[in-house]
């Protein structure tokens, strides 16, 4: 991962007044761990709710959370009056998601004044092993936005 800079010092308390209105977030369980400029982690651990028929996590709470994070990737680089929005976003699905925990780590890849470019990684924990389940790419689109 390169080394980015923020455009905002108070990018951490920022992102943490926005998380209060991302209310499928916490619907989900999904928590934010690790808040850097360029980079954002969260983890939630895994219920019934998140599964599918098979037993698998659902493929919607993987695009979810990859979502989530790679917006809020993209957002710690936003100067005051700035956010993002998705615009695209691509998901593979490598594995089938079984486990206890699930963790997702957003990443900027290339930042821009009206788009910024992100990729995702989508794991599972069960029994202390980790398995990837998932990439990600998505375009953020800059727009302007209330503080």
């Amino acid at each position: 991962m390169e080394n980015f800079q923020s455009k905002d010092p108070n990018f951490e308390t920022k992102i943490k007044q926005r998380l209060s209105g991302q209310h499928f977030m916490h619907l989900m369980g999904f928590d934010l761990i690790d808040i850097q400029a360029g980079l954002v982690k969260g983890e939630m651990m895994l219920s019934q709710k998140h599964l599918q028929q098979y037993g698998f996590v659902h493929g919607g709470v993987t695009a979810t959370i990859l979502d989530i994070t790679m917006g809020f990737a993209a957002y710690t680089l936003m100067p005051v009056g700035k956010g993002v929005v998705t615009a695209n976003i691509s998901i593979d699905y490598l594995n089938p998601g079984d486990g206890e925990k699930i963790i997702a780590i957003g990443e900027v890849e290339k930042p821009g004044s009206k788009m910024v470019f992100t990729t995702g990684r989508v794991f599972v924990e069960k029994n202390g092993i980790r398995k990837q389940i998932a990439t990600a790419r998505a375009v953020m689109a800059v727009i302007e936005a209330s503080q």
